[in-house]
């Protein structure tokens, strides 16, 4: 007996127009006009004899037929997907497109990259890099780290909001589908160059930071003002004059002798450890947000993203516990 399903064209136009709520969109993503994605639709609709969207004078919205047949074809498509990729994938050379923001590429993960190649030969880390929200739907990656806030996650009943600093970066532009893993914790502490603090009196508290120029962050306009604000202190960002683009930037600064600059404690960690750059107060704040993983929902449990989920996890417990050994070994000074 044949099956009776809708033509394939005209179920991606509707999960398209669904996720988008808007034709245009839709039509955009797909590489066909607004004409065509309306065509398919309404031969849908016609089809079953019931109406999936309401066409209302500026936008769009499903019906409750809408709603109830959507996770039915994204699920039917979804499962598609993965049965290709582990026929394509069978026996083959993987390819990991991992989508990363600038600094941890270059500060956190690069570094790290040949022990993954040496524990997984078989798959091939392609890096882009970009501060930009993520969107699974529109872009070719597998997974991607991001730093910031899930929408409407609880930030747990013991953290006070206003002793965290900001971060008004967004992770995702759909948040559909997609699941996020928290990898590591967005700790920021002041850091400039040795030089710039001779003969300067000893930082004992977070107001003595003010006699020395502080390097700002146009992604992060919260940072300071925030921080001293857990720390105690007023401050007015409006003092400053000039602001960076890029974690490496204002770290180039920092090397620089420019400033004392502000930045998540992983980042700065080579430059801390090598001592050309120095921490001018031992005084950290966690911020609102923290770096996550994010993939695909329907990819989370395949084999390549969780092969480099898992060995993300790991550098991460190797970096905690090498943290807590430096500690240990300090106190026994």
């Amino acid at each position: 007996m044949s099956r009776r399903l809708p033509s394939m064209n005209a179920l991606r136009a509707f999960e398209a127009a669904a996720r988008h709520l808007n034709f245009s969109r839709a039509a955009e993503e797909l590489f066909v006009t607004q004409g065509a994605i309306s065509r398919q639709i309404k031969l849908l609709e016609e089809s079953f004899g019931v109406p999936l969207f309401r066409r209302l004078t500026r936008t769009i919205e499903l019906t409750e037929h809408g709603r109830e047949y959507l996770p039915v074809v994204r699920d039917a498509f979804d499962r598609i997907e993965q049965a290709t990729l582990r026929l394509v994938n069978r026996d083959r050379h993987r390819i990991l497109n991992v989508n990363v923001l600038p600094t941890f590429a270059m500060r956190w993960l690069i570094p790290r990259l040949p022990h993954f190649a040496i524990e997984h030969p078989d798959i091939e880390v392609r890096l882009i890099t970009s501060i930009r929200p993520v969107n699974f739907w529109r872009e070719d990656i597998d997974v991607a780290i991001r730093v910031g806030v899930i929408p409407d996650s609880d930030p747990g009943a013991d953290v006070d909001p206003a002793m965290r600093p900001r971060i008004s970066l967004q992770m995702a532009e759909d948040w559909s589908n997609v699941r996020a893993y928290r990898l590591l914790p967005d700790v920021l502490v002041p850091v400039c160059s040795p030089e710039l603090m001779k003969g300067v009196a000893q930082v004992h508290e977070a107001r003595e930071l003010l006699q020395l120029p502080l390097l700002h962050m146009a992604t992060r306009v919260h940072a300071w003002p925030d921080w001293f604000r857990a720390s105690g202190v007023e401050y007015d960002i409006a003092a400053h004059n000039h602001a960076y683009g890029h974690f490496f930037m204002v770290l180039d600064a920092a090397l620089a002798g420019r400033g004392v600059a502000l930045v998540p404690r992983m980042l700065a960690a080579p430059d801390i450890q090598a001592g050309r750059l120095v921490v001018p107060l031992e005084l950290e704040h966690e911020s609102a947000g923290a770096y996550h993983i994010l993939c695909r929902e329907h990819q989370a449990d395949s084999a390549t993203v969780r092969a480099f989920r898992d060995w993300l996890f790991a550098q991460r417990d190797e970096q905690q516990t090498l943290k807590e050994t430096a500690s240990l070994s300090e106190a026994d000074l």
